[in-house]
Protein backbone atom coordinates (compact mmCIF):
# COMPACT_ATOMS: atom_id res chain seq x y z
CA UNK A 1 0.00 0.00 0.00
CA UNK A 2 2.84 2.40 0.83
CA UNK A 3 4.38 1.89 -2.60
CA UNK A 4 1.08 2.77 -4.25
CA UNK A 5 0.85 6.10 -2.41
CA UNK A 6 2.45 9.04 -4.19
CA UNK A 7 2.10 11.13 -1.02
CA UNK A 8 1.84 9.97 2.59
CA UNK A 9 0.15 12.40 4.94
CA UNK A 10 1.04 11.71 8.59
CA UNK A 11 -0.30 14.58 10.64
CA UNK A 12 -1.17 13.76 14.25
CA UNK A 13 -1.77 16.72 16.55
CA UNK A 14 0.71 15.35 19.09
CA UNK A 15 3.45 12.75 19.07
CA UNK A 16 2.35 9.55 17.44
CA UNK A 17 2.24 7.73 14.12
CA UNK A 18 6.06 7.53 14.05
CA UNK A 19 6.14 3.98 12.71
CA UNK A 20 3.73 4.78 9.88
CA UNK A 21 6.01 7.57 8.66
CA UNK A 22 9.13 5.42 9.03
CA UNK A 23 7.51 2.42 7.32
CA UNK A 24 6.47 4.59 4.38
CA UNK A 25 10.02 5.86 3.92
CA UNK A 26 11.68 2.49 4.57
CA UNK A 27 9.66 0.66 1.92
CA UNK A 28 10.33 3.25 -0.80
CA UNK A 29 13.22 1.31 -2.36
CA UNK A 30 12.53 3.28 -5.55
CA UNK A 31 13.22 6.57 -3.69
CA UNK A 32 9.76 7.63 -4.82
CA UNK A 33 6.95 9.20 -2.89
CA UNK A 34 6.65 12.23 -0.71
CA UNK A 35 6.14 12.37 3.03
CA UNK A 36 4.10 15.18 4.56
CA UNK A 37 4.77 14.96 8.28
CA UNK A 38 3.50 16.75 11.37
CA UNK A 39 6.23 18.62 13.20
CA UNK A 40 4.76 17.20 16.42
CA UNK A 41 5.75 13.60 15.72
CA UNK A 42 8.86 12.22 17.32
CA UNK A 43 9.93 11.04 13.88
CA UNK A 44 10.06 14.65 12.63
CA UNK A 45 13.57 15.07 14.00
CA UNK A 46 14.76 11.90 12.26
CA UNK A 47 12.84 12.46 9.04
CA UNK A 48 13.76 16.11 8.67
CA UNK A 49 13.68 15.97 4.85
CA UNK A 50 9.91 15.40 4.90
CA UNK A 51 7.52 18.20 4.01
CA UNK A 52 6.90 19.44 7.58
CA UNK A 53 3.52 20.81 8.62
CA UNK A 54 1.75 22.14 11.67
CA UNK A 55 -1.61 20.33 11.56
CA UNK A 56 -3.23 23.17 13.51
CA UNK A 57 -2.58 25.53 10.57
CA UNK A 58 -4.96 24.22 7.91
CA UNK A 59 -4.07 26.77 5.20
CA UNK A 60 -0.33 26.17 5.58
CA UNK A 61 -0.94 22.43 5.61
CA UNK A 62 -2.88 22.65 2.33
CA UNK A 63 0.01 24.61 0.83
CA UNK A 64 2.60 22.04 1.97
CA UNK A 65 0.52 19.16 0.59
CA UNK A 66 0.35 20.91 -2.77
CA UNK A 67 4.09 21.65 -2.60
CA UNK A 68 4.71 17.93 -2.07
CA UNK A 69 2.41 16.94 -4.93
CA UNK A 70 3.98 19.45 -7.34
CA UNK A 71 7.61 19.01 -6.22
CA UNK A 72 10.32 18.03 -8.68
CA UNK A 73 10.62 14.22 -8.75
CA UNK A 74 14.42 14.31 -8.62
CA UNK A 75 14.35 16.58 -5.57
CA UNK A 76 11.86 14.28 -3.88
CA UNK A 77 13.97 11.22 -4.70
CA UNK A 78 16.93 12.87 -2.96
CA UNK A 79 14.76 13.64 0.08
CA UNK A 80 13.48 10.08 0.35
CA UNK A 81 16.95 8.64 -0.22
CA UNK A 82 18.39 10.74 2.62
CA UNK A 83 15.55 9.77 4.96
CA UNK A 84 15.97 6.07 4.10
CA UNK A 85 19.72 6.31 4.70
CA UNK A 86 19.05 7.94 8.08
CA UNK A 87 16.62 5.17 9.06
CA UNK A 88 18.95 2.37 8.01
CA UNK A 89 21.99 4.00 9.65
CA UNK A 90 20.13 4.62 12.91
CA UNK A 91 18.40 1.30 13.41
CA UNK A 92 17.33 -0.37 16.66
CA UNK A 93 20.75 -1.98 17.13
CA UNK A 94 22.53 1.36 17.00
CA UNK A 95 19.95 2.92 19.32
CA UNK A 96 20.37 0.11 21.85
CA UNK A 97 24.17 0.37 21.70
CA UNK A 98 24.04 4.15 22.25
CA UNK A 99 21.62 3.73 25.17
CA UNK A 100 23.71 1.03 26.83
CA UNK A 101 26.86 3.08 26.25
CA UNK A 102 25.26 6.07 27.97
CA UNK A 103 24.24 3.87 30.91
CA UNK A 104 27.76 2.49 31.21
CA UNK A 105 29.24 5.98 31.07
CA UNK A 106 26.86 7.19 33.79
CA UNK A 107 27.62 4.17 35.96
CA UNK A 108 31.36 4.75 35.56
CA UNK A 109 31.03 8.46 36.38
CA UNK A 110 28.98 7.71 39.49
CA UNK A 111 31.42 5.03 40.63
CA UNK A 112 34.36 7.41 40.18
CA UNK A 113 32.55 10.07 42.20
CA UNK A 114 31.92 7.54 44.98
CA UNK A 115 28.18 7.69 44.47
CA UNK A 116 27.72 4.40 42.61
CA UNK A 117 26.20 1.25 44.03
CA UNK A 118 28.20 -0.62 46.61
CA UNK A 119 30.53 -3.25 45.24
CA UNK A 120 29.33 -6.86 45.75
Amino acid sequence: MYLAADVALVTPLRDGMNLVAKEYVACRYDDGGRLVLSEFTGAAKELSKAFMVNPHDIDAMKSRIMAAVEADPESCARRVHRMRRRLFDHDVHRGAAEFLGALDCTYTELAEAGRGPAAP
